[in-house]
């Protein structure tokens, strides 16, 4: 299911990065990526909310209960950010054994529903990071809002492990 997320990159590198994820692209829920700026360590992104979500799918929507994305698919999509950031600040590559995962949600504020139809927003900003040969630890804020409204803010942090290759 190769597709084109549109943003401020080489294509190449892009393609490279979904083509070694250590997910299949239907779990990249990241469909434009507007700015990716390595000075200020911050990506601004675009979801389209109408696209497959795994769990929006199969909610129940009836009157007071919308169809809406869940807070799990929230999560996910803080972790393909930070996974951006891995990649493009960190050069952090998924073939060389790196490995990404959230080890701290300090904060996950659900401020609104977001709503399926109209895109999220997304933000993601480093607030400090710590590199090493084989561990890096980010700290990240996220907030995603929908036309205007703020539906998350995050205060949440990663660890990124670099395994050695084992054979096979």
């Amino acid at each position: 299911m190769a597709r084109e997320i549109p943003g401020p990159y080489d294509p190449d590198q892009m393609r490279h990065f979904l083509d070694t994820f250590h997910y299949g692209e239907e779990a990249f829920l990241i469909d434009e990526i507007t700015e990716l700026d390595a000075r200020r360590r911050e990506v601004q992104a675009r979801m389209d909310t109408n696209r497959f979500l795994p769990l929006a799918q199969y909610q129940r929507v009836r009157n007071g209960h919308p169809s809406h994305v869940s807070g799990s698919e929230s999560i996910m999509a803080t972790a393909n950010l930070g996974c951006l950031h891995a990649w493009f600040f960190h050069g952090c590559r998924w073939v060389e054994g790196w490995v990404a995962f959230g080890s701290r949600i300090q904060r996950a504020d659900f401020k609104n529903l977001a709503l399926v139809g109209p895109p999220l927003e997304l933000r993601s900003h480093e607030v400090r990071s710590r590199s090493g040969p084989n561990r890096t630890t980010i700290w990240f804020e996220f907030e995603f809002s929908q036309e205007g409204r703020p539906v998350y803010f995050g205060d949440q942090t990663a660890t990124l492990l670099r395994y050695p290759a084992r054979p096979e």
